[in-house]
């Protein structure tokens, strides 16, 4: 019999692709467990998909595909239903494979600080918050579980917050978990916990470490926690002490969390004070209001909202914080392969907004204060009379010489 074996990802199953439909019969039917012990690398490979048969077939079937002539329907149909974007991924990239060089990695940091340090001449966001879509779909257009999918979310995550931190950005807020996701799978939830336990563990970690270039991070975990187990608020909790003495960056994530539920607790929470006569209703502004919220003084102003994957709504996120001059951007890539290029072209939009706004705002401003001056000085400026003028001169005749 063939020994069982799994995988990790799609990655090694493609090794057997050149595997003919008799190979694969006789390597089921082998004789003995000697002769597969021999070969454990093709035996892990065959296993993949059960019964072997079922492998078998469909290794046929994309060999038969692969090496088929495309007719001018099947080239049509593939650029319509944008099956060549999906080929074009599963490639290997020639920059992926320069950029395990260290040399082409430090060209690239350079280039990346360079660019970072021309837009930081201009005016720079103190508040950037994301919505992290599209992990499901790009492990589904790759062919991968969907675990990896959010897995390569999380490494996005932090390319992006160390982008953030080499900016100037001052906070970071992330939308990682919504309310309303309590309605999927159990087994998704749990992946999901499990998975953003451990990288707020492993952010922690980094951003106490001296050596590591997210040191000097703050951590904050925000949201209904109370829908949260208590091992996982307990480990929260943990986290958060320590960071807390970090000034440098501050990092929000979201977990879990929604707007109405935000307003909800701010507004909880001012109704309990004045209940207990430590507040007066009279006294509850909407500043008092937007402190209370769960990010507390980033709560005022979100400076750009970030959502990917294409979709445009905000999912009930933020809507408090986007509502005065917020910069809206809805990209369409999925949200692990959001990369620096993609951030930068956001970050330059809104400097060159921001800039041209501010210009404009000075413009009008001196435009009013000109206005204002020359009325004030013809208002103090006196009436001018016949009387006070000075007496003409004497005529003088031009033609009695």
């Amino acid at each position: 019999m063939v020994q069982k074996g799994t995988h990790k990802n799609n990655d090694s199953f493609p090794s057997t692709a050149h595997t003919s439909m008799a190979e694969v019969k006789n390597m089921e039917t082998a004789p003995n467990a000697g002769s597969v012990q021999k070969q454990p690398d093709q035996v892990v490979q065959l296993e993949w998909h059960e019964p072997i048969d079922e492998a078998a077939q469909e290794l046929d079937a994309a060999q038969a595909e692969v090496h088929a002539e495309p007719t001018l329907r099947t080239r049509v149909k593939k650029l319509v239903s944008g099956e060549w974007k999906q080929t074009y991924r599963n490639r290997p990239k020639l920059s992926h494979i320069l950029f395990q060089f260290g040399l082409l990695r430090m060209v690239v940091s350079f280039v990346q600080n360079l660019l970072l340090k021309i837009l930081q001449m201009g005016p720079l966001p103190q508040h950037v918050s994301f919505i992290m879509d599209g992990n499901r779909r790009y492990a589904k257009s790759m062919n991968l579980p969907l675990k990896l999918g959010h897995e390569a979310g999380s490494v996005a995550l932090m390319r992006t917050l160390h982008t953030c931190k080499r900016a100037g950005i001052e906070a970071v807020s992330a939308y990682a978990f919504s309310i309303e996701n309590f309605n999927r799978p159990k087994e998704e939830i749990d992946t999901l916990t499990e998975m953003l336990s451990r990288r707020l563990q492993d952010f922690a970690n980094r951003a106490t470490n001296l050596k590591d270039r997210m040191y000097g991070a703050r951590l904050l975990v925000v949201g209904d926690r109370a829908l949260l187990s208590p091992e996982l608020n307990d480990k929260i909790t943990y986290i958060e002490d320590m960071t807390k003495h970090n000034t440098a960056f501050t990092v929000y994530i979201c977990l879990p969390y929604t707007t109405r539920n935000d307003i909800y607790h701010a507004m909880y929470d001012l109704v309990r004070l004045c209940q207990a006569g430590a507040l007066d209703s009279k006294d509850i502004s909407v500043e008092m209001l937007t402190n209370a919220m769960y990010l507390g003084t980033n709560s005022n102003r979100a400076d750009i909202l970030v959502r990917t994957s294409g979709h445009t709504r905000l999912s009930d996120y933020m809507l408090w914080q986007v509502h005065e001059q917020s910069f809206i951007e809805f990209s369409n890539c999925m949200w692990p392969d959001f990369t620096f290029r993609t951030f930068f072209t956001i970050l330059l939009k809104w400097s060159f907004v921001t800039a041209l706004h501010e210009a404009r705002k000075q413009e009008r401003l001196r435009r009013k204060l000109g206005t204002y001056a020359r009325s004030l000085l013809a208002r103090r400026a006196p009436p001018v009379r016949l009387e006070a003028l000075p007496p003409p001169p004497k005529a003088i005749s031009v033609t009695d010489r």
